[in-house]
C-alpha cells in the first residue's frame, strides 16, 4: 500500500483484502504503514467511510470494540429504510 494515499483509501484497501476486521487490528495494520497515526484519525476516517456508505460498523462484542466490514447492498440500510 502506498503511504501517500489518504487514510480512507488505505482503510478501504485493507478491507478489500480482509472484508471484515476489528478496529484494534485495523489500527495496528495502519499504524505500521503510517507514521504518527492517532486513533482519532482512524475513527474520523471510519466515520467518513460509513457516511459515504462504503463500510458498515457494528459492535464486535469486545469492550467498546467495533467490527468493520465493507458495505454491500444486503448489509447497508439507507436512512429512509430504517
Amino acid at each position: 500500500m502506498p503511504k501517500n494515499l489518504p487514510l480512507t483509501h488505505l482503510i478501504y484497501e485493507v478491507l478489500k483484502e480482509r472484508t471484515q476486521i476489528d478496529d484494534q487490528e485495523l489500527y495496528e495494520i495502519l499504524s505500521s504503514k503510517v507514521q504518527d497515526l492517532s486513533l482519532s484519525e482512524v475513527e474520523k476516517a471510519l466515520l467518513k467511510l460509513e457516511v459515504m456508505g462504503k463500510i458498515v460498523t457494528s459492535s464486535s462484542g469486545k469492550k467498546g470494540g467495533l467490527l468493520i466490514e465493507l458495505a454491500t447492498e444486503s448489509n447497508y440500510i439507507t436512512p429512509d429504510e430504517e
